[in-house]
């Protein structure tokens, strides 16, 4: 039986999904790109901001019209279950979260006819990643309980993976030739707390697997980095110093209303400790603006912090009420419009930022894994130390002046920069693919 699916969220979203398919194929189903081709399609939904609910909404309602059975899994077939049953009765089957553990089960309800055994399995996966890169997530849900964030109402309270189940699926990734690993979870730095483990203790553990070129860890919360942590980013050279803070912002009245632990000046004193402690450090951050009860100088303050830190990459998001969340009751909402104008400026600060930055990279020779070939502009696609696999970043291009293949690793000089991206050009390979 062929299914068609339509992916859509985070990258803890796709773990999921990839957590499905394997079970899906282990029960004799082929997944197919086209929903024409499909006897069934799976819509895997992001239920977390407005913008993803739309999208995901949009993407059941295009599949329903296929006429084919529609089954919806995620957060949205999570967060609003009772509500989407009523609203969109033609979709053939609801999944949410809590019934993953019993997968079969519920599809045996649209499949009468077959016959489902096993259940989905963290250990097997159909990765759709691109060849050679692969997210090892370490945990589910969270306790920060952010007053802006409906993650915890969606997912849970948090929970790590255990640490000898991490342990055998490391081993199994650097089997299956994985150069590129991106570590994920709702809170990352959090890892182990309740299990008498500790992210410090696991990063050591994937750094004794010389198989990883790369490997970048996302989402850390800052008051929970420890000095363990960095020097572990600083000692091992394939644990790659790319640091992902989302700090939301700078102001200190504006952190305790979010319900955020630590404050400005500690924020400021870990990212300082983490440049002078890890050399070519990348930094990363997401930044919330329009949040209830932002003042102009609330905001003015967290524009010039991002002008004295000059992160790598920044994310900004205009705050969106979210429904069963404490801030969507604040009387103090900030009007859409000074929303959309906080929003430019912050871009508009970062984006000078982003390409002086990249303009200093010039000359400068990075390790990079190729991924695949561009024909049309005659270039190169590649995994290196600046980037993120979710290719939100921007991205950087290789050309070469001798043909390469996907999982070729090799060292590439910067010769142009551009706002967000940047162009290499192949000076050694360091290893073939084959």
């Amino acid at each position: 039986m062929n299914i068609g699916v339509i992916s859509l969220g985070c990258a803890k979203n796709q773990v999921d999904l990839e957590e499905i398919l394997s079970y899906l194929k282990r029960n004799g189903f082929e997944t197919v790109s086209s929903p024409e081709l499909s006897d069934a399609v799976l819509v895997n939904t992001c239920g977390f901001i407005d913008s993803a609910k739309k999208e995901s909404i949009q993407a059941i309602l295009e599949m329903v019209g296929t006429k084919k059975p529609v089954i919806v899994t995620g957060c949205l077939a999570t967060r609003y279950l009772d509500d989407l049953r009523k609203e969109i009765p033609e979709v053939a089957l609801w999944i949410p979260l809590s019934d993953y553990p019993r997968f079969g089960e519920r599809l045996q309800e649209l499949f009468s006819d077959r016959r489902f055994e096993g259940r989905i399995d963290p250990l097997r996966r159909e990765f759709i990643s691109p060849e050679g890169e692969a997210y090892l997530r370490i945990s589910d849900g969270c306790d920060n309980f952010c007053c802006f964030c409906a993650i915890p109402h969606i997912r849970g309270r948090f929970k790590s993976v255990p640490f000898e189940t991490l342990k055998q699926e490391i081993d199994d990734l650097e089997r299956q030739k994985i150069r590129s690993l991106t570590v994920i979870s709702q809170d990352t730095s959090m890892y182990g707390k309740d299990i008498g483990h500790s992210l410090a203790e696991l990063v050591a553990e994937i750094a004794r697997h010389p198989g990883f070129d790369f490997v970048k860890l996302m989402y850390l919360y800052p008051d929970e980095v420890s000095d363990e942590l960095i020097d572990l980013y600083a000692g091992n050279g394939n644990i790659t110093p790319y640091f992902d803070l989302p700090v939301q912002h700078f102001s200190d009245h504006v952190l305790q209303r979010m319900g955020r632990r630590g404050r400005k000046a500690d924020i400021l004193s870990l990212i300082d400790k983490f440049r002078s402690r890890v050399p070519d450090a990348v930094l990363r951050t997401t930044i919330l603006v329009g949040y209830p009860g932002e003042t102009e100088e609330d905001f003015e303050e967290c524009l010039e912090a991002i002008e004295r830190v000059r992160f790598d990459h920044l994310g900004c998001f205009m705050y969106s009420r979210e429904e069963g969340t404490p801030s969507a009751k604040f009387p103090d909402q900030v009007p859409a419009k000074v929303k959309r104008e906080r929003y430019r400026k912050v871009m508009a600060l970062q984006k000078r930022i982003s390409y002086e930055l990249n303009k200093e990279r010039i000359g400068k020779i990075y390790k990079c894994l190729v991924k695949s070939y561009d024909p049309v502009n005659l270039c190169y696609e590649c995994i290196n130390p600046l980037y993120a696999a979710d290719d939100i970043d921007g991205k950087m291009v290789l050309f070469s002046k001798a043909p390469l293949d996907p999982g070729d690793l090799v060292e590439a000089k910067v010769v142009n920069a551009l706002v967000y991206d940047l162009e290499a050009e192949v000076v050694r390979i360091l290893r073939k693919a084959r």
